[in-house]
């Protein structure tokens, strides 16, 4: 069950969660640590993933409308 979970919502590092999001590693990891995004920290060095399912919750929570154009 695990394996099908998390082909559908694959865990991401830090680095390839910063490209994904056009921001800058350190930038994400001040995101974590501001509760801004949640993140999965394994092992004893604090490594971090992030579900991808995330990321694109807070795109949608982040995004702002554009504005339409007069015709």
């Amino acid at each position: 069950m695990r394996a099908d979970l998390l082909q559908r919502d694959p865990c991401l590092s830090l680095a390839e969660a910063a490209i994904y999001l056009s921001v800058h590693p350190v930038e994400l990891r001040g995101m974590a640590r501001r509760r801004e995004i949640a993140v999965i920290r394994r092992g004893d060095r604090g490594h971090i993933k992030i579900r991808l399912s995330e990321l694109n919750r807070w795109l949608e929570a982040n995004t702002v409308p554009a504005r339409r154009l007069a015709e």
